[in-house]
């Protein structure tokens, strides 16, 4: 078979590509059997059926068998003797288990399908999510609809071909499961853990340990070769392979989580996880096949990888299973948009890195240091709270390693490394230096001091604040050294950002220009309130969250303002079902708004995420937006999915708020959320980056130096024009007079505020006027306005 130019694209690591196989289907689970004859075969599960693949000539695989089924998005396969056992789960399919006999390949492929009533049972035995087949011949069944326990013993040994009833098991839905020597296994991903039963008696088993697992969805587990060590897959975005020391039952213990580097944080979802010879190999949707050295369990290390999928970053798409165990070291592994791949593995031992950090002053383990071999096989480490570390890589020779730890100076040693050996590299880590950081908050159009400023120091490690005093100083008396990034601010100012480098004590002024702006790196006092029962609005860095092939809040901030931070519905929890807007309503209200007495037209604009996903009813929930000036609200907008689902931050429109009422210095900015009664979606939504700018500054108008400082637009004009205006004298009363060519008085009008804008619509003739302020007995500059022919 020929090989696609495409295939040059795919990232890869000691597993070389042999050949590819694609269906018309999209495909789940792969197993494969090997004949007498030596012959191997891949046996694929298909959502539409199964095949049956020949790898007479790797290079060429050849079907030479379909089974089609009831469409099922899971299909699970296992062999035992020379029949294949096949089980789907899916609610409109009926089929059982599926039994093939594959002693007549490759000439001919029977079948037949399995559909008992057991014992207890009212209904037929229709669905299973996995399947397990022992040394010993007995098939454990997962995920059935059986109502005695959805595990099921079968004796697929007695009669071949013929399964048996044995006995059920603890009745926890169990999603896959793994068994040797008469000790079960279970994945039991929603009670968040892995169960291990002694099931010597099929008619008794026995509860011997249980453990939760990182994630808290454990959806496969797969023993080492010695026994001592379970390997586990939580089936959830940015979760680990973990491997578990179980040599007690009665106290079993994580040894180390396995990510891949390249994707970390990015949503990539772990699914099987196979042993062989003390290397895992595994399967990742969007992500690929890789293996990792597990030879030293508590240093999971890969050494290889292959991942077919360019298309896809993260949701429920590509590699789905892995089958190392081919004579011929044969891997092959179920694309599930791809089809089947055949690979060749080169299996290396990882070199091996581990030592202690400690504090150089005080001989103190270090806590979460970071160990990164400077190479091309990134694979950080961090110290535990022994202050040892372990990491590795596949590629040997002379590197240096990067120590960072929080309130350390960075250190970089070398290391030589050797596949299969063991280097330890222990090191001492020299403080930083504390400094003092002082200085003044001034406005910067008077000078004066500003009191009860904000001033916040951050970096990637830490994080100083304060406030000034009466007189705008502040004091931040212990500044590690560092690069930093400073935010300065106060409710009734713009944002001020700077970054600065702590490398000895410092005094400095910061100015900060008054205005309304907030990019919620510090807290300007926003209030929260609302009945929801969780999802409230919360000001902090987002974390993200993802559901299936969807983002679901934000994982960042604003990409169009500095720092990192945003209002976020909720963000606590792995999933958005943690955190949710749920069965109510959060509002998020500004601190009172100065717009009349502090702007000529203010202009708001603002970023925010919106996201309401659906399952059993359309998309309801809403976000509103909308503006207060203490006596009339307005609506300024409103979010709904049919409009503005988007898995993407958005920018609003800017509103120009002085034409949708009337400005006052008692204005409120409000983000209501509400979750729907009865609504089953899902809701997440943040706001970000606020900004009311001048729409006219003072320096544009037109007369500047009168009586009253004025604008008009659009001149010439058709059916209304403006007039912005904006008084600095003391007076007893204002009116705008609206005069002909020949001074007649067409209209006047009396006003109430010192600045402000009207809107008028004259029934005038087309030609020549003049519009002026009279200011108690004082009459302003006629300005010329011009009524469109």
């Amino acid at each position: 078979m020929g090989l696609s130019p495409i295939f040059a694209q795919y990232d890869q690591k000691n597993l070389e590509l042999v050949s590819n196989l694609q269906y018309p289907s999209l495909a789940n689970d792969v197993w494969g059997y090997t004949a007498p004859d030596g012959t191997e075969y891949a046996l694929m599960g298909l959502r539409s059926g199964v095949s049956v693949v020949s790898l007479a000539d790797p290079a060429s695989p050849v079907e030479i068998q379909y089974i089609p089924g009831d469409y099922s998005s899971w299909r699970d396969l296992k062999t035992w003797g020379h029949f294949a056992y096949v089980v789907a789960d899916e609610q409109s399919s009926k089929e059982g288990v599926l039994v093939i006999d594959l002693s007549n390949l490759p000439d001919d492929v029977a079948w037949y399908r399995w559909q008992p009533v057991l014992p207890g049972e009212s209904d037929t035995l229709f669905t299973c999510h996995n399947l397990w087949i022992d040394e010993f011949g007995y098939a454990y069944l997962s995920g059935c609809n059986t109502k005695s326990s959805n595990v099921v013993f079968l004796d697929v040994f007695s009669e071949p071909g013929t399964p048996k009833f044995s006995g059920y098991g603890i009745d926890v839905y169990s999603h896959d499961n793994y068994v040797r020597d008469n000790i079960l296994y279970s994945a039991e991903i929603y009670a968040g853990q892995f169960s291990v039963y002694d099931v010597s008696d099929k008619s008794n088993p026995v509860l011997l340990g249980r453990q939760h697992t990182p994630f808290l969805f454990s959806h496969n587990v797969w023993l080492s070769d010695d026994g001592k060590t379970l390997f586990n897959t939580d089936e959830k975005a940015n979760a680990p392979t973990s491997s578990f020391d179980i040599s007690d039952f009665d106290d079993i213990r994580l040894l180390d989580e396995y990510r891949p580097a390249e994707s970390l944080g990015k949503g990539a979802i772990p699914h099987n996880v196979h042993v062989k010879d003390d290397f895992l190999v595994i399967s990742n949707y969007t992500d690929g096949c890789r293996i990792v050295d597990a030879d030293r369990p508590g240093n999971l290390i890969e050494v290889g990888h292959f991942d077919p999928t360019i298309a896809f970053e993260y949701g429920y798409h590509g590699d789905w299973g892995a089958y190392p165990f081919f004579p011929s070291g044969l891997i092959a592994i179920s694309d599930i948009e791809l089809g089947l791949f055949i690979l060749k593995p080169t299996y290396q031992r990882a070199c091996y890195l581990e030592g202690q950090v400690t504090d150089a002053t005080t001989n103190a383990p270090i806590i979460n240091a970071l160990v990164e071999i400077q190479s091309s096989d990134p694979n950080p480490a961090q110290s535990n709270i022994s202050g040892n570390y372990k990491t590795g890589q596949v590629t040997p020779g002379e590197f240096q390693v990067k120590f960072k730890a929080k309130g350390y100076f960075e250190q970089l040693l070398t290391a030589t490394l050797a596949n299969g050996e063991l280097t330890v590299l222990n090191t001492q880590m020299q403080p930083l230096p504390p400094h003092r950081m002082s200085g003044k908050v001034l406005d910067k159009k008077t000078g004066e001091p500003v009191a009860g400023a904000m001033v916040l120091m951050e970096n990637g490690d830490f994080s100083h604040t304060t406030e000034t005093d009466g007189e705008g100083n502040f004091v931040l008396p212990a500044v590690l050294q560092g690069s930093y990034q400073i935010f300065v601010g106060k409710w009734g100012y713009k944002n001020f950002t700077v970054d600065q480098q702590m490398l000895a004590d410092a005094d400095t002024v910061f100015q900060l220009e008054s205005g309304y702006e907030d990019n919620f790196n510090l807290d300007l006092g926003w209030t929260v309130s609302g009945d929801a029962t969780n999802g409230h609005w919360v000001r902090g860095i987002p974390k993200g969250t993802f559901i299936n092939v969807e983002i679901v809040n934000a994982a960042t901030d604003s990409p169009k303002d500095s720092g990192n931070r945003s209002y976020i519905t909720g963000n606590e929890g792995n999933t958005p079902y943690e955190d949710e807007v749920d069965d109510g309503s959060t509002i998020l209200t500004s601190p009172p708004l100065e717009l009349r007495s502090r702007y000529n037209r203010p202009l708001l604009s603002f970023d925010f995420w919106f996201y309401d996903v659906w399952f059993q009813s359309p998309p309801n929930d809403t976000m509103i937006v909308s503006i207060s000036n203490g006596t009339t609200s307005v609506v300024l907008q409103e979010m709904t999915p049919d409009i503005y689902n988007q898995q993407v931050w958005q920018s609003s429109p800017v509103f120009n708020i002085s034409e949708l009422l009337e400005l006052t210095d008692d204005m409120r900015l409000i983000f209501h959320i509400s979750d729907r009664a009865g609504s089953d979606n899902l809701m997440e939504a943040s706001v970000d980056n606020i900004v009311f700018a001048e729409g006219f500054p003072d320096d544009r108008f037109v007369l500047q130096d009168d009586l009253v400082k004025m604008r008009i637009y659009p001149n010439p004009f058709n059916d209304h024009f403006m007039v912005d205006y904006k008084v600095e004298k003391s007076y007893k009363s204002l009116s705008m007079i609206l005069v002909n060519p020949l001074g007649q008085l067409v209209q006047e009008v009396e006003l109430n505020s010192e600045r402000g804008t009207l809107e008028l619509r004259p029934d005038l003739a087309p030609g020549l006027y003049f519009v002026a302020f009279r200011l108690d007995d004082k009459l302003g500059k006629a300005y010329e306005i011009v009524k469109a022919y």
